[in-house]
């Protein structure tokens, strides 16, 4: 939809439009989420060249994003689910 197509809509249409989006990204957020099932203290790999190789544990997990360790180390990092592998 281009910008032009948006600012020919009623109020109203462009809060049904909203809704519909942020529906859209909850569910998809949702998914992804599950979809991984990160579970606290499992040990997991990221998909980034700062921690290439390196084996960390699951700390935390939040709605986009999980909090690990780095095995044996005091180093945390908060990385998007999207970038965990699974090991």
């Amino acid at each position: 939809m281009t910008q032009a197509q948006l600012n020919n809509l009623t109020l109203e249409q462009l809060r049904d439009l909203n809704k519909q989006v942020v529906g859209t990204i909850k569910y998809k957020l949702k998914k992804l989420v599950a979809e991984f099932e990160l579970n606290i203290g499992d040990k997991v790999k990221v998909n980034h060249p700062k921690l290439q190789g390196k084996s960390l544990i699951v700390k935390k997990v939040k709605r986009t994003t999980a909090t690990l360790q780095i095995e044996g180390a005091f180093a945390s990092y908060n990385v998007p689910i999207s970038m965990i592998e699974i090991s």
